[in-house]
C-alpha cells in the first residue's frame, strides 16, 4: 500500500475549508481585519495578572489565519503607510518625556536605556554567531525580547532597505516567539525573583515612598466662600473699585440687576438693588457687607458652574505639585485643584512631592477665572473640542517621511524622529499641535495593528519552517536578552544607586518596550509610585530601543 503524499503545513486550509480561504486571499481586507478583532480579544486574556497584549494577539491571529489560508499577501505599501503613522504617532506621544529624561534628575535613568541596548545586542551577536541565525530571525528575536512593536517595523524597513525583503517572513514567528518567552522571563524576575533577592516587600515600600513623596505637612489652602449681596452702600461704585475695597484675593463673579443677570466688567457701575454674587478667600468676603451692602437670604445665584481643564506643562514647570501649588498664589489663584497628573498617558499618584517634567498633562478643576490664569501660567489649556490639529500632524509626518526617503533613514525612523521633535515643539502651546491622548491611543494602537497583520498574514507559512529550524534557539536567546540586562540593571539600581525598590521595579520595567507587565507592578505595589521612574524611562527607551531592529539586522549581516 503506498501511502498518501504529505501534505505541506500551509496547504491544511485549502483541505480544511476551501471556500473561506479563496476569500481570505482573494480580499485580504477582510483576512487583515479579522486578525484585529481575533487578536485584540485574545490579548485581553490575563494570566495571573498579566496579558500579551492586542498587538502580540494580532500577530499571533494572522500567523495562524495566514498559516491556514496558504499565506495571504496585503500590498506592502499598506505596510509601509501604517508603520509610518504609527512611528510619527508614537514618537509624538513621547516626544516632551523623551527630551526631559535628559534634564536634571532624570539623567540618572539614561543608565537603564544604555544597560537594555547594550545587553540585547550583545546577546542578539552571541546568538546569531553560534547558532547562524539569518538577519529577520535575529531581529525578530531581539524585538521580542527587548525591544517591542516598534523595532518590528524597522527592522521589516531596514531589511527591505538592505535588500533582503523577501525574508522578512521569520521576522514574526521570531518576534511572536521571543516576545512570549520574554514577557514570562522579565514577569518572573520583577514580581518574583527582585523582591527575594533584594530582600523587601513590594507593597510595604511603595506605602513608604508615598509617605516620603507626601514629605512636611503643608499648609491648607485659603477656604474659597460664595456670597450673594444686596447693593446699597456699594451703589456708584465700579466693579473694580468694590473689588479693591473688599481686598485682592475677592472678585464678584455675577451681577443681577431688575432680577436677570447682565454682561459686566471692571467699569461696570452698580446700581441700588443689583445683587452681586462675591467669591474669595473667607478673610476678604467678609468685608462685603461693608463695601456692597447686606448679604441677600438665601444665597440666591450661587450657582458657580467649577470648571476642569487639562492643561499641558510648558518648556520650565514647576518641579513638583508642592512647588505648582505654591506658585498659582503668586499668580492671584485663590483655589484650585489638581485632579490628576498624567506623562506618556499614564497617571501619577499627586502627592505634594510627584516631581513634574515639561510635556506633563495636569487636570485642574477650580472657578473660571482660577482655571484660566493658572492654564496661561502653567502652559497650554487642551481644547475639549478638538481632538487633533490635522494640518500640523500631517506637516510632521510629511517631515519625517522625506527624511526617511531623502535623508539616507528608512521611512520608519524617519516619521519616529519627526515624532519626537513636533511632540516637543508642541508642549506648552496652545495655538497648535493639539492631539488628544485618547485620540493618540487609538490611532497608534489601530496603524499598529494593521502593520502586524499584514506582516504576519503574509508570514504565516513560514512560522512552521522557524519553530522547526530554531525555535528551541530563539526561545534560549529571548530568554538571555530579556534576562541578562534586567539583572544587571536590579543590582545597579538597589546597590548603587540606591534608589527606593518601586522606582527601581518601574525603572526595569521601562526600559523595556514590552508594557503588559505594568499592571501586574502597579497592583503588586498597591500604588502608582513605580510610575514615577517607569515614565522617564519607558520615554527614552521607547525611541531609542526602536533603533535596535535596524542594529540587529547589521549586527546579523556582519556577524554572518
Amino acid at each position: 500500500m503506498i501511502d498518501p503524499p504529505a501534505v505541506p503545513a500551509w496547504a491544511w486550509g485549502d483541505r480544511m475549508w476551501p471556500w473561506e480561504s479563496d476569500v481570505l486571499r482573494d480580499a485580504p481586507e477582510v483576512a487583515l481585519f479579522l486578525c484585529l478583532a481575533l487578536g485584540f480579544a485574545l490579548g485581553r486574556i490575563r494570566f495571573r495578572g498579566v496579558s500579551v497584549g492586542g498587538v502580540a494577539g494580532t500577530l499571533a491571529a494572522a500567523l495562524a489565519v495566514g498559516l491556514l489560508a496558504g499565506g495571504v499577501t496585503v500590498h506592502p505599501q499598506v505596510r509601509v503607510i501604517a508603520f509610518a503613522v504609527f512611528a510619527f504617532t508614537f514618537g509624538y506621544t513621547l516626544g516632551p518625556a523623551f527630551f526631559a529624561a535628559f534634564a536634571g534628575p532624570n539623567l540618572r535613568y539614561v543608565w537603564f536605556t544604555v544597560i537594555e541596548v547594550v545587553g540585547a545586542l550583545a546577546v542578539a551577536a552571541l546568538v546569531a554567531d553560534v547558532l547562524g541565525l539569518d538577519p529577520a530571525t535575529t531581529a525578530g528575536l531581539v524585538a521580542g525580547a527587548a525591544a517591542g512593536p516598534v523595532a518590528l517595523g524597522t527592522s521589516a524597513d531596514a531589511l527591505q532597505a538592505a535588500g533582503i525583503g523577501s525574508a522578512q517572513g521569520a521576522l514574526g514567528p521570531a518576534y511572536v516567539l521571543s516576545y512570549l518567552f520574554a514577557l514570562v522571563t522579565i514577569a518572573l524576575l520583577t514580581s518574583r525573583a527582585a523582591p527575594a533577592v533584594l530582600r523587601f516587600d513590594p507593597a510595604e515600600a511603595a506605602a513608604a515612598l508615598w509617605r516620603r513623596l507626601d514629605g512636611e505637612e503643608e499648609t491648607p489652602p485659603p477656604a474659597v466662600l460664595g456670597r450673594a449681596h444686596q447693593v446699597t452702600t456699594g451703589e456708584g461704585r465700579t466693579v473694580a473699585q468694590a473689588e479693591i475695597a473688599m481686598g485682592t484675593r475677592v472678585s464678584v463673579e455675577r451681577l443681577r440687576r431688575n432680577g436677570r443677570p447682565i454682561a459686566f466688567g471692571p467699569d461696570t457701575l452698580l446700581e441700588r438693588d443689583d445683587e452681586a454674587v462675591v467669591v474669595g478667600v473667607r478673610q476678604d468676603v467678609v468685608n462685603a457687607c461693608a463695601v456692597i451692602g447686606p448679604e441677600v437670604p438665601g444665597g440666591r445665584e450661587l450657582d458657580l458652574d467649577l470648571e476642569v481643564a487639562d492643561v499641558m506643562l510648558a518648556g520650565r514647570p514647576p518641579a513638583t505639585v508642592r512647588a505648582l501649588r505654591a506658585g498659582l498664589s503668586g499668580q492671584g489663584v485663590q483655589d484650585l485643584h489638581v485632579c490628576e497628573v498624567t506623562r506618556v498617558g499614564c497617571r501619577l499618584p499627586v502627592r505634594p512631592g510627584t516631581p513634574l517634567h515639561a510635556g506633563d498633562v495636569v487636570r485642574v478643576t477650580g472657578i473660571k477665572r482660577d482655571v484660566d490664569r493658572a492654564a496661561a501660567w502653567l502652559g497650554a489649556r487642551a481644547d475639549a473640542g478638538r481632538r487633533a490639529d490635522v494640518v500640523y500632524l500631517s506637516a510632521g509626518l510629511v517631515a519625517g517621511l522625506v527624511a526617511g526617503l531623502a535623508g539616507g533613514l528608512t521611512v520608519s525612523v524617519g516619521c519616529l524622529l519627526a515624532g519626537l521633535v513636533f511632540g516637543r515643539v508642541r508642549a506648552g502651546r496652545a495655538r497648535f499641535g493639539q492631539y488628544d491622548a485618547g485620540a493618540a491611543r487609538v490611532v497608534g494602537e489601530l496603524t499598529l495593528g494593521v502593520f502586524v497583520a499584514a506582516l504576519g498574514l503574509s508570514a504565516g507559512p513560514a512560522a512552521v519552517e522557524l519553530v522547526g529550524r530554531h525555535g528551541w534557539q530563539v526561545a534560549l536567546g529571548a530568554v538571555a536578552a530579556a534576562a541578562m540586562p534586567v539583572v544587571i540593571s536590579l543590582a545597579m539600581a538597589a546597590k548603587l544607586m540606591m534608589l527606593p525598590p518601586p522606582l527601581v521595579l518601574g525603572a526595569v520595567t521601562g526600559q523595556h518596550g514590552l508594557t503588559a507587565i505594568l499592571g501586574a507592578v502597579r497592583r503588586m505595589s498597591g500604588n502608582g509610585t513605580p510610575l514615577l521612574a517607569y515614565t522617564v524611562v519607558h520615554a527614552l527607551s521607547g525611541a531609542v530601543l526602536a533603533l535596535l531592529g535596524p542594529a540587529a539586522v547589521a549586527l546579523a549581516r556582519w556577524v554572518g
